[in-house]
């Protein structure tokens, strides 16, 4: 299984780890929707304390995930580049580290966690690979998952 990058870059996803991205609106996240979202996919060894840890690994695709906090303590704008149409200030990213034996079962994962996530809340989200080719979208006005075409 391949991933481009905005840039033309194409990477192996069995050769290499890979690193995903989901930027996530706003200084407080709506910890409930994440935590029910993430229990919706099977997830295990799982762990959220309020503001500080999110983190846990998902069963079937063997990947797992963390945050990422700013810490310089100052917002941010979304990263992510390509054409999203999203614009909200970002104080936490969850890092998604794929298991590249289960790339396939990852994608699955990844769909129905934001899918139910965008569902429970309508907090805004961008999923990129490198924060240049984006995956999947929550805005204003709907969730969109583009895993085939990312943008």
């Amino acid at each position: 299984m391949q991933i481009s990058g905005e840039s033309g870059s194409v990477f192996d996803a069995t050769q290499q780890s890979l690193d995903m991205s989901l930027e996530i609106e706003g200084e407080k996240p709506d910890w409930e929707a994440l935590g029910n979202a993430i229990q919706s996919v099977g997830v295990v060894n799982y762990e959220i304390e309020r503001d500080s840890v999110f983190q846990g690994a998902f069963a079937k695709s063997d990947g797992y995930f963390w945050l990422s906090k700013r810490s310089d303590g100052q917002r941010k704008t979304v990263i992510a580049e390509g054409n999203h149409g999203c614009e909200f200030s970002v104080w936490n990213t969850i890092v998604f580290r794929i298991n590249n034996s289960f790339y396939d079962e990852f994608v699955e994962d990844i769909h129905i966690f934001l899918k139910r996530l965008a569902e429970l809340s309508s907090m805004q989200f961008v999923l990129s690979f490198q924060y240049e080719g984006v995956y999947a979208i929550r805005n204003e006005k709907e969730f969109q998952f583009f895993w085939d075409q990312p943008r």
